[in-house]
């Protein structure tokens, strides 16, 4: 095998195994996410389209996880003796982009969702679900373009995909910032409502920080080396990330609710937060 086919593998694989990795144990944890929301006692005064979203998002990540696997195959068992096969881009390559979309999508509506909760403004709720239209469309259109090239001409989809990823760092830092911001603006004075709206702003920040610095790094990747596989290190966990989110934001809300009422059967309405009655400190 020449030096030149050896670096080239190289830079491919070894981005695809690391991707691969971290998509999988990000699956774990999802699983391990799920398996604490069906157990859970509030699940069951969710309506049907959040438990749909959760459904949705744990079979498109078993689906994920085992395309990840199988990426690894294509390359590692089923090709290893043709060096010609790292030239092509194999369908679990180009559905990357689509498989991404297919899950960002749903979660950054559902985080448009709360916004409009706090906010009340339908034309920001409006502006977020154009940008999570736009994001999921330009992410399809991506993958489709992306059938029938090679590898090498990967650098031709540049202006679409850096289309794509751009605008999902606009719309998880405008999910952020409007969050913390319609949360800042609802707090009363009050110690028990004010520290379950600390908390809600801690984790609307860390939640974003995963999503934002995934779609950073492959946008940064994809830009600056786009004939590595360096961007598929951060793309192929993505989805993982955002159902990550989607989950965290439902598992955390019974604890807000003993924070607030003390562990009292009263329920907590994590979306709405300018509904909630304050609470007296003693």
């Amino acid at each position: 095998m020449a030096a030149t086919t050896i670096e080239s593998a190289k830079l491919l694989l070894g981005p695809i195994y690391v991707g691969t990795i971290l998509s999988v144990c990000l699956f774990g944890v999802c699983a391990g996410q799920c398996t604490i929301y069906f157990s859970s006692p509030r699940r069951k005064q969710d309506n049907l389209t959040i438990h749909l979203l959760v459904i949705w998002e744990l079979f498109l990540s078993i689906f994920c996880a085992a395309v990840s696997v199988y990426f690894v195959w294509l390359y590692l068992v089923g090709n290893y003796f043709n060096p010609s096969f790292l030239a092509s881009a194999p369908w679990p390559l180009t559905a990357v982009p689509l498989l991404s979309g297919l899950s960002a999508c749903p979660v950054q509506i559902f985080m448009a969702y709360r916004v409009l909760r706090l906010s009340k403004s339908r034309l920001v709720f409006g502006l977020m679900v154009f940008l999570t239209m736009a994001n999921g469309g330009i992410a399809f259109a991506t993958s489709v373009l992306a059938f029938g090239l090679t590898f090498d001409q990967g650098s031709r989809l540049t202006p679409v995909a850096d289309s794509w990823l751009a605008i999902t760092v606009v719309n998880d830092l405008a999910v952020t910032v409007l969050l913390i911001y319609y949360l800042h603006k609802s707090r009363t004075g009050f110690k028990k409502t004010d520290n379950v709206i600390t908390r809600l702003i801690r984790s609307a920040l860390e939640s974003a920080a995963f999503a934002t610095f995934f779609s950073i790094m492959v946008l940064i990747m994809f830009t600056v080396f786009p004939r590595t596989g360096f961007h598929l290190m951060f793309s192929q966990p993505m989805g993982r990330i955002y159902m990550s989110t989607l989950l965290s934001t439902l598992n955390g809300r019974e604890s807000l609710r003993q924070d607030l009422h003390g562990g009292t059967p009263e329920s907590v309405n994590v979306l709405e937060l300018r509904n909630l009655r304050p609470v007296c400190p003693n």
